[in-house]
């Protein structure tokens, strides 16, 4: 057993807990997308979901993310943690930007989903927690998928085909299994690490909600986007009370 290899105390269920909820927060990019190739969404609809996915993001990374990063490991670290995770993800945009296209929008998918992931892995001691922050994560990303569908399909890139996008995000949507895993064995009960990640993923966040997926909800100005990400931030907080 792999357990008993790196010397660590987890158990089965513990390996079957991370590898459901990461898959739930992963996969749910491939859902979105298919959900996108059978149902013919208008722009009106899509830009609707994005800023639904918006209003959970930001209720994910107040409640799941900075609330708990502070507990572990305080105001002055969190904050700190915080800002360098949206330098650091305004780095990573400008290489998903540089490569441009589909591949710049998938590339973008694949980190986003890697400070989340090893949190949700490494936090699976406390079930509650983990279950909510990867239920937040997997629904917003049906969200996320639909948008990168449309986008991928108008780009010039070669992932325009439908085989290409759909083989690309199969294997983006992997590395959230992969990294929670990682989180579980590698880093299970060092609290300042989680919460490190955990700021830094909230950091991230904030910076590519009001970078792209707030002004680009918000494109038309139309009031239908904004009671999106209402009720989107109105879900993210029951199901962050509901399961904390």
């Amino acid at each position: 057993m792999i357990t008993d290899i790196i010397g660590l105390n987890i158990d089965s269920f513990e390996i079957v807990r991370t590898v459901a909820l990461t898959s739930f927060a992963g996969f749910t990019s491939f859902l979105g997308i298919y959900m996108a190739k059978k149902i013919n969404f208008s722009r009106r609809a899509v830009l609707a979901l994005t800023s639904f996915g918006a209003g959970i993001l930001i209720a994910a990374a107040i409640f799941e993310m900075v609330v708990e990063a502070d507990k572990l490991v305080g105001l002055l670290v969190t904050i700190i943690a915080f800002v360098s995770g949206a330098v650091l993800f305004s780095f990573l945009d400008w290489l998903a930007e540089k490569k441009g296209g589909g591949a710049g929008i998938l590339f973008g998918m694949g980190m986003d989903s890697i400070p989340e992931s090893l949190a949700i892995g490494a936090a699976v001691g406390s079930m509650g927690s983990a279950a909510a922050l990867a239920i937040l994560i997997g629904i917003q990303n049906v969200t996320e998928g639909v948008a990168s569908f449309h986008e991928m399909k108008e780009s010039n890139s070669p992932l325009n085909k439908i085989k290409n996008i759909f083989i690309a995000t199969a294997i983006i949507s992997i590395i959230p299994v992969i990294m929670g895993l990682v989180g579980l064995f590698f880093m299970k009960g060092m609290e300042t690490a989680i919460g490190i990640i955990l700021a830094l993923s909230a950091g991230g966040i904030f910076y590519m909600l009001h970078y792209d997926m707030i002004p680009k909800a918000h494109k038309e100005k139309e009031w239908l986007t904004t009671f999106g990400a209402i009720l989107g931030f109105i879900l993210g907080f029951g199901v962050s009370i509901g399961m904390g």
